[in-house]
């Protein structure tokens, strides 16, 4: 089966490009995984003009380029049967996709506060309250509508990659925010060993974000 020819280009880092990513490491798609370095800061100003919404990740199909890296994962998810078989399948795997999208908006508050003091608070005031509702959201669904296993019935959607690649970076940098979350934590793990991401990871720079 011939494919598309793709190439990402992003930041030297997993972020939202990661679950792309996922899809293609899953589906057997060989694609070009371009990093703006953080050793050539000079790179992405030169670039920026040149994208499709002055921002990465962008990705390219045949030379065409997609910015917003949910559209793009989106289409691609398509392609390869991973984003839901039914149209009602496909608008809970795009409620979780935009879901996790207000838990980094949340995150982003006290991430990038410069102000230590000011930082710390903002972190433990949302760990405390709304980083505990937004993973059990997260949990309700996946029990619920999931049926415990991934967040559709019919099986793994880019949906699940998204929520992974979110729960490996979360864990990452804050060990103990999934330590009492065994659905979320198996759920990652079992993302995480699929044939194809499982290889990808073993391969994949090791990055911070």
């Amino acid at each position: 089966m011939s494919h598309p020819t793709y190439k990402l280009t992003y930041f030297d880092v997993r972020g939202v490009a990661e679950a792309v990513r996922f899809v293609f490491a899953y589906a057997k798609v060989p694609f070009e995984d371009v990093r703006i370095s953080h050793d050539s800061p000079a790179d992405w100003p030169a670039l920026k003009p040149k994208t499709p919404f002055r921002q990465l990740p962008y990705l390219e199909i045949d030379g065409e380029a997609y910015g917003q890296s949910a559209a793009f994962t989106r289409l691609v998810a398509k392609k390869y049967n991973l984003a839901g078989t039914t149209d009602e399948e496909q608008a809970h795997v795009d409620a979780i996709a935009d879901y996790i999208k207000d838990i980094w908006n949340s995150i982003y508050k006290f991430w990038m506060e410069p102000d230590a003091e000011k930082k710390e608070k903002l972190r433990d005031e949302y760990f405390k309250t709304g980083l505990v509702e937004h993973l059990d959201v997260l949990e309700s669904h996946l029990n619920g509508y999931g049926k415990g296993k991934f967040f559709v019935p019919s099986g793994v959607t880019w949906a699940d990659f998204v929520v992974a690649t979110f729960a490996f970076t979360l864990q990452k940098h804050f060990p103990a925010t999934l330590e009492q979350r065994e659905a979320l934590k198996a759920h990652m793990e079992r993302v995480n060993n699929l044939p194809g991401i499982k290889e990808w990871i073993a391969k994949r720079p090791q990055t911070q974000n």
